[in-house]
């Protein structure tokens, strides 16, 4: 059983006990993090990336296997971190990259940068409502503190929505 609190208590049966996460910014607390993540309906996968592109944590959904192998999954790594970087030099004009979601044929990612350089990536069925993931994930990141305080979330912009429109 789940409980989302400051403390969290996840199924014996993972193997996690009840521990705060707002302290667990170790590997294993940002596993717990991204392990959460993937019972949300319709994710596959959920990883921490570090602004070099290296995965320091990440969870697949129980019975999901990994699309591509391990040296295009470092590449994908490397690519949304790039991505997330050269779209943060505009910030200082058209304001802070709240989100990147790229469709594919197979699936969706998304991107959301978090702390300290570091970025969310997850993946998902290419069916599933990207704003809904986007809203949960960022509202469990910064009920654990690890979104930048820097950055005014986008969960309080009451309007929040996508369009599929050029900027």
């Amino acid at each position: 059983m789940l409980y989302l609190s400051q403390n969290v208590k996840f199924d014996r049966n993972l193997g996690y006990e009840e521990k705060n996460l707002n302290t667990l910014l170790t590997k294993e607390g940002l596993e717990i993090l991204c392990n959460r993540l993937c019972y949300e309906p319709k994710i596959r996968f959920c990883g921490i990336i570090n602004s070099m592109g290296k995965a320091i944590a990440c969870g697949f959904k129980n019975g999901i296997h990994p699309l591509n192998k391990e040296e295009q999954r470092q590449m994908l790594y490397i690519e949304s971190s790039l991505e997330l970087s050269m779209k943060n030099e505009f910030n200082d004009t058209l304001g802070n990259v709240n989100f990147i979601a790229t469709y594919r044929d197979n699936l969706a990612l998304i991107t959301i940068p978090i702390k300290q350089n570091y970025l969310l990536l997850i993946s998902a069925e290419r069916n599933a409502s990207i704003e809904n993931i986007v809203k949960n994930a960022i509202n469990f990141f910064e009920s654990n503190n690890l979104l930048d305080e820097t950055k005014e979330p986008i969960s309080k912009n009451k309007n929040f929505s996508i369009f599929s429109e050029c900027a």
